[in-house]
């Protein structure tokens, strides 16, 4: 018998710690050295028959599952997970997310043919998968958030029935031939910290349970946040507040992007399908939306410093993802090659640093024109700003604790380490997600992912009757 593994590099995206990208290998339980398969895999499953093995994988932007490798039975601009062989081998089912990397989405199946079924959908997050013993359902974990989490089963008919509620978030990961189930109790969060002009020291910046800071001005005084808690509904909350603790404005449904130069209005990307781009007053104002032509899913959305462009990275219906500008008032206009993404525009807005289909960070002209690859610049690292026209500032990848912020020249490839950042308490501490800087480096804010588990093994006789 063999078992496969992935040589992993943890990917900690958005409402996406489980995600893990590495090199697929399979290799004897008696032991010895594993053998490389296949690079840039997410997930596997082995077919019952023990002969060969499913993934997921991003080829050119989107997510393939293939059976076997090399054989696409689905494709998608979103992302895919938990995949999982039917007891018979017939069927494989999976989560479909439609945003990357946002855990909404539903449940589907596939056979052999590629023809594939969408069984239950719209959930604010869906993560575990596993087939019932008998192969008639599909259970998986689900909820309106992290803490509503319940199992659930669904039929290949698309009859879906609540199975086990739980005091906090349940995720289930295994059943066994006998009816056992594996799943863990999570109590997940993210807490936001921050420093203020006016007050002394790093201050709590959360708004409720699940906080990404964004953006702030230049001064330090104004956040902007994403609050992912779904009490205000399904699609997320922009909401800004003042660094001094006072109360928190709700703006409207969505993530955010960034804050105009001026500070007057934020851009949101609302998750619906397609996606929506819009700009809220922070203050008096009527919120705009903006025409987004065929493109239907919005990776990020950035203010270019003359005020007057955004520049969104997305994914037509027909296309991987790429880069465009927006001049607010008509169609965006493709400003970088296919498969492009995370774009940040230079301070002139005359350049535009995007990581290629590789995951290298290659600087593109807007005019047109090839790109000019960075070859100090990691393709694991994630680049906060672009300050000022010779640099720009550069974090490690999301997995690292502590966190190093450097000022890198992009000229000269040299670093200099600006700021460190580490949680006060580590003790369920995950990553640090997100960090919101000014040009000068001087005001910041962080958001740290947290998550303690319990595993539970539940008895037949104990747990519901499947």
């Amino acid at each position: 018998m063999t078992s496969i593994q992935a040589n992993v590099n943890p990917r900690l995206l958005t409402k996406a710690s489980r995600l893990f990208t590495g090199t697929l290998a399979r290799m004897p339980i008696s032991g010895g050295a594993p053998r490389e398969i296949l690079e840039g895999v997410r997930e596997a499953d082995w077919a019952p028959d023990g002969n060969d093995v499913a993934i997921i994988h991003d080829v050119g932007g989107k997510d393939r599952l293939e059976y076997p490798i090399g054989h696409v039975l689905v494709e998608s601009s979103g992302y895919l997970s938990d995949l999982r062989f039917s007891p018979k081998g017939d069927h494989i089912a999976y989560v479909v997310h439609p945003f990357r990397y946002d855990d909404r989405g539903g449940v589907a199946v596939v056979d052999m043919a590629g023809q594939s079924k969408v069984l239950t959908d719209g959930y604010w997050g869906v993560e575990g998968l596993v087939w019932s013993p008998a192969g008639d359902e599909v259970l998986f974990s689900g909820g309106s958030s992290y803490s509503s989490f319940t199992v659930r089963a669904v039929t290949l008919s698309g009859a879906t029935r609540n199975v086990r509620d739980s005091a906090g978030g349940l995720t289930i990961h295994d059943v066994a031939a006998d009816g056992r189930w594996l799943v863990t109790r999570d109590d997940i969060h993210r807490e936001a910290f921050g420093n203020s002009p006016d007050v002394k020291g790093e201050v709590s910046l959360s708004f409720l349970d699940y906080t990404q800071p964004n953006d702030l001005t230049a001064d330090g005084r104004t956040l902007l946040l994403t609050e992912e808690n779904g009490i205000f509904g399904d699609f997320y909350s922009v909401c800004i507040r003042q660094t001094n603790g006072s109360p928190v404005v709700r703006l409207g449904e969505g993530s955010a992007g960034d804050l105009s130069p001026d500070g007057k209005w934020a851009i949101g990307t609302v998750p619906r399908s397609p996606n929506q781009l819009v700009l809220y007053p922070t203050g008096a104002g009527e919120v705009k939306k903006l025409a987004l032509g065929n493109i239907r899913e919005i990776g990020t959305a950035t203010w270019v410093r003359d005020g007057r462009h955004i520049l969104l990275c997305g994914m037509e219906d027909t296309r991987g993802s790429r880069c465009y500008l927006h001049d607010l008032t008509g169609a965006p206009r493709a400003v970088t090659p296919v498969g492009t993404s995370d774009g940040i525009p230079s301070p002139d807005g005359n350049l535009v640093l995007a990581r290629d289909g590789s995951g290298q960070w290659v600087q593109y002209p807007v005019a047109g024109g090839a790109g000019r690859p960075l070859s100090w610049l990691k393709a694991d690292e994630i680049v906060l700003r672009w300050p000022s026209p010779d640099a720009v500032l550069v974090r490690g990848p999301r997995s690292e604790l502590p966190v190093r912020v450097e000022r890198l020249e992009l000229a000269t490839g040299k670093r200099t380490l600006v700021r460190q950042f580490a949680p006060a308490d580590m003790v369920g501490s995950m990553a640090i997600q997100w960090i919101a800087m000014t040009d000068d480096t001087k005001w910041y804010a962080y958001a740290v992912l947290k998550q303690n588990s319990t595993l539970f093994l539940i008895e037949p006789s104990r747990g519901p009757k499947l």
